[in-house]
């Protein structure tokens, strides 16, 4: 059975249930599964029906997307999703890798991208427009078949495209129902755009459970406080910065049981105190994944007590290991490259062996990552290798820096670089966004008590904002070549 098969049998069973929340309407499961087969159809005659065929989504957050994904995978065909943020050259490279055989685009994706694909079929006349003939093939697609083509950020500035199978997202839904006891009595929200895995992985997984979606345009603070007010979502996901900015809109606490599933990065404990007093009957989960790995790890609010800069023990049926650069496994405490087995990973990376070889090794799946488990079994992740910088012959990881940084409660954000120095090698530097007035004594001061020597920061470097990825991290690799070239050009405060 693959991805969308209960659709069919949850709209004859519930037909009235809301399949979707959009803008304040329902749009029923009854409903929702009509227009994935009116679409279906539309698919059969347009395209090649000898073979499986690739589908590209030029849609935006709105009811059609999750229509069209939905008739597109239940067909046994693959949906690929693009981004209307992409720069013209990036929807290029990925046109050119994806080989979709059809495009499908709707009036609000190519307001915001007029360059995408004249010749794609538009989705709203396709909805408006009557088909002749109502035989469809039955949903029996195996679940070996490849569904989803995603694209992410590659190392060389150019998309990277990862493939996904049924079996992959269908064994990771089972270990997210488990670990976070949610299922089709929910109303679950996913904030952020359907064309990157973390929100659509949401999306998917409630539609596919039989659950009731919450999809909203854009992510609005204001506008999904009142939401969660009124009890109309108790399942949310959301990346810390979200979560921060839930946190900078609310006037009072939320007194309603909601489920907070955190991912995309650390979250902070002060962040993780203030949302618990915010919403003092609620529940919050913190997981590690990535786009190739599914779920990884998750730590619950006593495990995130106990070993706060942790995140958590391995998701059921995940196996983790940490190995040395020569892939022998390190003791406990140790830090190395973090391996997954598990049946949540991806094929590969479309027309790139040698960069699947690397990610799918002999001990698993291993996408850079470095940390250490300690005897409970517990991950702690202490950076990405390609960030590890090497200052005085000493390997010094930028990551376990900014959270000791932003354990301030001056700092608002904070990213630690390196610059080529004769003396060090690297020379660590910080780049800080205060809350307010700046106190880089105090910070350095902070630094000292807590860290080795060689990993405090040898200069502090204020800066008014930083810039985001549309999935809501700091574009770490766009702040490093900046401020590489312009570091001269500002004046240490210590």
């Amino acid at each position: 059975m693959g991805i969308g098969k209960q659709i069919e049998q949850i709209a004859q069973e519930h037909p009235d249930k809301a399949a979707l929340i959009f803008k304040n309407n329902f749009i029923t499961y009854d409903a929702f599964y009509q227009s994935i087969c009116h679409i279906q159809k539309h698919l059969l005659y347009i395209g090649d029906t000898k073979r499986p065929q690739k589908v590209a989504v030029l849609i935006g957050n709105e009811p059609a997307f999750l229509e069209v994904f939905f008739a597109v995978v239940t067909l046994g065909w693959t949906a690929i999703p693009f981004d209307p943020k992409w720069s013209e050259r990036e929807a290029a490279q990925v046109m050119s890798k994806a080989e979709a055989d059809i495009y499908l685009k709707s009036k609000q994706f190519t307001e915001y991208a007029p360059y995408m694909v004249d010749a794609a079929y538009d989705i709203e006349e396709i909805k408006a427009t009557p088909i002749i003939g109502d035989s469809l093939p039955p949903w029996n697609v195996h679940t070996s078949e490849h569904f989803y083509l995603g694209f992410t950020s590659g190392s060389t500035g150019s998309p990277k495209g990862f493939i996904r199978n049924h079996t992959s997202w269908l064994e990771s839904f089972k270990a997210g129902e488990e670990a976070f006891q949610y299922g089709r009595d929910d109303v679950i929200m996913a904030p952020g755009p359907l064309c990157h895995s973390l929100s659509l992985f949401g999306a998917i997984h409630a539609l596919h459970m039989g659950a009731t979606f919450h999809l909203t345009t854009t992510f609005s603070a204001s506008s999904i406080l009142s939401h969660l007010r009124k009890g109309c979502t108790s399942v949310l996901y959301a990346v810390p910065t979200m979560l921060q900015s839930l946190m900078q809109h609310l006037t009072k606490p939320i007194k309603r049981k909601i489920t907070f599933l955190s991912s995309g990065a650390k979250l902070d404990s002060r962040l993780r105190h203030k949302l618990g007093n915010a919403f003092p009957e609620s529940i919050i989960y913190e997981y590690y994944g990535a786009s190739e790995l599914s779920y990884v790890s998750f730590s619950s609010e006593e495990l995130s007590s106990k070993y706060p800069g942790s995140v958590g023990k391995p998701f059921p049926g995940v196996q983790i290991t940490v190995r040395n650069s020569n892939g022998e496994p390190v003791p406990n405490g140790n830090i190395g490259k973090i391996y997954i087995e598990s049946d949540f990973l991806f094929d590969g990376y479309v027309h790139e062996p040698e960069e699947t070889k690397k990610v799918l090794t002999d001990f698993g799946a291993n996408i850079e990552d470095l940390g250490w488990m300690n005897d409970e079994g517990v991950l702690t992740i202490v950076g990405r290798e390609k960030n590890m910088m090497i200052s005085g012959g000493l390997n010094v990881f930028p990551e376990e820096i900014e959270k000791v940084m932003k354990e301030k409660d001056t700092v608002k954000e904070a990213i630690v670089i390196g610059i080529q120095d004769e003396y060090w090698g690297q020379k660590v530097i910080a780049l800080i966004q205060w809350k307010g007035k700046a106190y880089p004594d105090s910070l350095h001061l902070h630094c000292k008590q807590r860290l080795a020597s060689y990993k405090v920061p040898k200069a502090f470097y204020e800066i008014e904002a930083f810039p985001y990825t549309s999935t809501g991290k700091i574009a770490r690799k766009e702040i490093e070549m900046k401020w590489r070239d312009l570091i001269n050009e500002y004046t240490c405060n210590c």
